[in-house]
């Protein structure tokens, strides 16, 4: 016997939000007076990166007691501080010349912060876009045009409207969130009729997302994504300017590996992918549970529920019905459109700028493409 819809997932559960999605509704713009040093250094972090004393504050900085942090709000701000702390001290004078170790003042507490979330201990895709904003306007519609970064890196306008334009996307996303879980509940209760009319919901949804991506060309140039803001979203580790990997004084003597920041951690699609019953190749799937690293712990939760879950494809399959069917494919098609829209965008802002510079391209490059090719089984 199935489950059945009596058996609903509560949001909230997993760090979801009915208003704002993936997107943390529970923004905190401050921590504690005790962490003041940490909000002093990421609020003037663009002018220190550009005037190059991002190690000359930091240096000065006196080690705090991470642990003094409460509560989800806290941790999630002190990451997004830390991590954008971070990113401005390993590449301050650029990719070519990155510094090989963090001081303890900022490794210790960035390392224990992110241990204490279930995040690698690098800048994520939450610390960039999720956790980063506040409305401008709190009784408004939170669109792109209504919302502030909290935290910025070099760029000016570009890269403030690169963080809107993500964010819009991931808020775009959010009538799929419970529309996939109501498709979840009609096949578990056999209801043809309203599983219909959810993939009907969601493929709708994704095709607006698509036509957000292209927001992306009007905002910024691949000059200013490329030889700017890219450089703050790296890792350290193999194909990164830090093959060796960086070194967290106070915390190990050898240095540590993080893949870099980047759009895949994003936990829309893959949702979607769950409940559709979505699979990758052995390749692939390594790569997408690199990235669920990435994600806040609620998500991937949610993610692994889903896909225990869902009996929404089986049920598909075996009712044989042309209506049905085409929702679902359309969902599918919507799905491989996206990730054909986000080619175009890594295409345009680094494969194109990038000249054959950067190691491992192809090998994402081809995994974009066969995670597009596999969203509709082709």
């Amino acid at each position: 016997m199935m489950e059945g819809s009596n058996n609903k997932i509560n949001l909230g559960d997993f760090d979801v939000s009915e208003t704002t999605g993936f997107a943390d509704g529970d923004i905190l713009e401050k921590l504690p007076e005790y962490f003041q040093p940490w909000t002093n250094i990421s609020s003037r972090l663009v002018d220190l990166i550009e005037n190059k004393t991002v190690w000359e504050h930091v240096d000065k900085l006196e080690l705090l007691d991470h642990k003094k942090l409460n509560g989800q709000a806290e941790l999630r701000l002190a990451h997004l501080q830390l991590s954008f702390i971070v990113a401005g001290y390993v590449w301050q004078n650029g990719p070519n010349n990155p510094t090989k170790g963090i001081p303890k003042c900022i490794a210790i507490p960035f390392y224990g912060v992110s241990e204490r979330l279930s995040l690698p201990p690098v800048i994520c895709y939450c610390d960039v876009i999720l956790w980063n904003w506040r409305p401008v306007d709190p009784k408004a519609p939170l669109t792109k045009d209504n919302i502030k970064p909290l935290y910025l890196f070099p760029g000016g306008h570009e890269t403030e409207m690169f963080m809107r334009v993500s964010l819009g996307i991931e808020l775009a996303f959010l009538p799929a969130i419970q529309c996939v879980l109501n498709a979840m509940y009609a096949a578990e209760d056999s209801d043809s009729s309203s599983l219909t009319k959810c993939l009907e919901d969601v493929a709708s949804t994704l095709r607006k997302m698509t036509e957000l991506l292209n927001g992306y060309h009007d905002v910024l140039s691949a000059s200013t994504f490329f030889n700017v803001l890219s450089n703050f979203f790296k890792g350290y580790g193999p194909n990164t300017p830090l093959p060796e990997g960086l070194l967290f004084e106070g915390v190990s003597d050898k240095p540590i590996y993080a893949t870099s920041a980047s759009a895949a951690p994003t936990s829309t699609l893959p949702l979607v992918d769950a409940a559709l019953g979505v699979k990758h190749t052995e390749g692939n799937k390594t790569m997408t549970d690199v990235f669920r690293k990435h994600m806040p712990l609620g998500h991937r939760k949610l993610l692994e529920t889903v896909e225990e879950r869902s009996q929404i494809r089986r049920f598909v399959m075996n009712q044989k019905d042309a209506v049905l069917t085409s929702a679902f494919e359309s969902c599918l098609r919507g799905l491989a459109d996206f990730r054909s829209g986000h080619i175009k965008i890594v295409t345009k802002y680094v494969v194109v700028p990038a000249n054959g510079s950067v190691p491992g391209i192809d090998d994402l490059m081809n995994f974009l493409k066969g995670m597009r090719n596999e969203s509709t089984g082709n």
